[in-house]
């Protein structure tokens, strides 16, 4: 079924073409291919990698998309087919390292606090 789906996209994508030119780049390139040129398949099972890879980058709540996903357990569903790209992972630690560096601040200020933590009490120097 899907790729008959893909086929029928293809030439729809291929037929909307403005130009002679690009109706031929469009013709050699994989995109809406069933397998593309690395030799990855578009099937129902990536689609669910797919699926659940998005709510969890959604935040979703990890047992809610273990019930969209139909799964018996929520480690089936988030150590398999939950996917963590590289730029996800380096924006996570990015955020982290911000954190730190608000605590750091704030635990500066504190310590040179004459009296609480209260911003009016903030001496800077």
């Amino acid at each position: 079924m899907m790729r008959i789906d893909l086929a029928n996209a293809r030439e729809t994508w291929i037929d909307e073409a403005e130009t002679d030119q690009e109706r031929e780049r469009r013709r050699n390139s994989d995109f809406l291919q069933y397998k593309d040129g690395d030799g990855v398949f578009a099937d129902f099972h990536s689609n669910r990698h797919t699926f659940v890879t998005n709510l969890a980058a959604s935040s979703a709540n990890p047992k809610i998309t273990q019930t969209l996903a139909r799964h018996s357990d929520v480690n089936l569903t988030m150590n398999v087919y939950s996917h963590v790209a590289v730029q996800e992972q380096a924006e996570a630690v990015g955020r982290a390292s911000l954190l730190v560096l608000v605590f750091m601040t704030l635990a500066i200020f504190r310590v040179r606090s004459r009296r609480g933590f209260g911003l009016r009490n903030f001496r800077m120097c």
